[in-house]
């Protein structure tokens, strides 16, 4: 069975505006939309898309957690959420500026959350540590200022002695904490790696050998998503493989990096192959970031047909794409 952990799930309320956000002035919104949101609910929405079941826990409170469980519940998704006595779900406003060639211009205001008690961390720390061997323990996203920053290695700890495979998409000073709990599969995107090592990354050669410094830090697999030009996988037995991304017009990133995720958990739990694992992940990172949310399968196998085969190391452009 696979879970997911998003530490401060959200409810996300897209705005399409008809011109950009500026200071005194009110827009109407020619178009919304409201989405359950958080790393580890993305990555069970796209798995729950390809057909994998999957459990997504976290903190939930007030009316707004009352919405998200809502969504997520006709989402069809399984969830363990605890109810938390003070605060709310946090929601956040995502305001995309039409007017703007491509529209993809886009202002970000994220809430709080919720006030979490250590019983409350207690709690969900009781449900981490039932999982059993063949499981998988997804970690995703920051951790809020009303959890314990350390929260991440408690996972850890509980499940270290129990056969979990644990996969961790979080930013670099998290990642710091953890890879000495050898996690499965770690998933920075390129802007996260070059945070990690604090240093520019400019080629692929640059990417692997940065990608075996996470392994010499701990971590069995390594995938870096590098958003329009793909990634690079490197393989617990040091194997490299570089995945070029299917063209196309994206529309919205949100959630690409999340989808690749499930993409490589979901190709890998019914193929054992990681290197099909990561050219799956690569379309349906791809199949989110040319649609309007979470891509739904359909999309993600025609762009997995379309991809061409994974290429040898080589000279990648300057500049990658945060994904």
């Amino acid at each position: 069975m696979i879970f997911t952990v998003t530490a401060s799930p959200s409810l996300d309320l897209v705005m399409e505006l008809s011109g950009p956000v500026q200071s005194g002035r009110t827009l109407r919104a020619l178009k919304e939309e409201l989405r359950p949101g958080g790393k580890g609910i993305n990555i069970s929405i796209m798995l729950k898309n390809l057909g994998v079941t999957s459990t997504a826990l976290g903190f939930v409170a007030g009316f707004s957690g009352d919405e998200l469980m809502r969504l997520t519940a006709a989402a069809g998704i399984q969830t363990g959420f605890i109810r938390v006595r003070r605060g709310r779900t946090r929601i956040n406003l995502r305001l995309k500026d039409q007017s703007m060639a491509g529209g993809n211009a886009e202002t970000r205001i994220n809430g709080l959350g919720p006030a979490v008690t250590s019983a409350d961390i207690d709690y969900l720390m009781r449900k981490v540590s039932a999982l059993k061997q063949g499981d998988c323990l997804v970690l995703a996203g920051t951790v809020p200022p009303s959890l314990p920053q350390d929260i991440y290695s408690t996972f850890f700890k509980a499940v270290q002695h129990q056969g979990v495979d644990v996969v961790v998409d979080a930013p670099a000073e998290l990642l710091h904490a953890v890879l000495r709990y050898h996690p499965f599969l770690v998933k920075p995107n390129l802007e996260e790696l070059k945070g990690y090592l604090n240093q520019e990354l400019n080629t692929t050669a640059d990417i692997i050998k940065a990608a075996r410094f996470l392994q010499r830090e701990g971590a069995a697999n390594v995938l870096v998503s590098m958003g329009s030009f793909g990634a690079v996988f490197v393989d617990v037995s040091g194997t490299e493989q570089i995945v070029r991304a299917p063209g196309g017009i994206g529309l919205d990133k949100t959630g690409a990096g999340d989808s690749m995720v499930a993409g490589f958990i979901a190709s890998y739990q019914k193929t054992q192959d990681m290197h099909e694992a990561a050219c799956f992940a690569v379309a349906a990172g791809s199949a989110t970031a040319l649609s309007s949310g979470i891509a739904p399968a359909e999309r993600v196998m025609e762009l997995r047909r379309q991809m061409a085969d994974p290429i040898p190391p080589g000279a990648l452009p300057e500049t990658a794409a945060q994904s």
